[in-house]
């Protein structure tokens, strides 16, 4: 069975949790810097499937 990691929808992204998670982690629990980055690459894939 194959697992998606992501899943791109018109207005929405669908992400395995682990992933969120794990960048927490790498960001050292800034999660305000992982929430910006998703942000961004939300805006990003919405200029492009425009």
């Amino acid at each position: 069975m194959a697992k998606d990691k992501m899943v791109i929808r018109d207005d929405t992204i669908l992400m395995d949790y682990r992933l969120i998670f794990k960048a927490i982690r790498e960001e050292k629990g800034n999660w305000e810097q992982v929430e910006k980055e998703l942000d961004a690459l939300y805006t990003s894939l919405q200029e492009k499937i425009k």
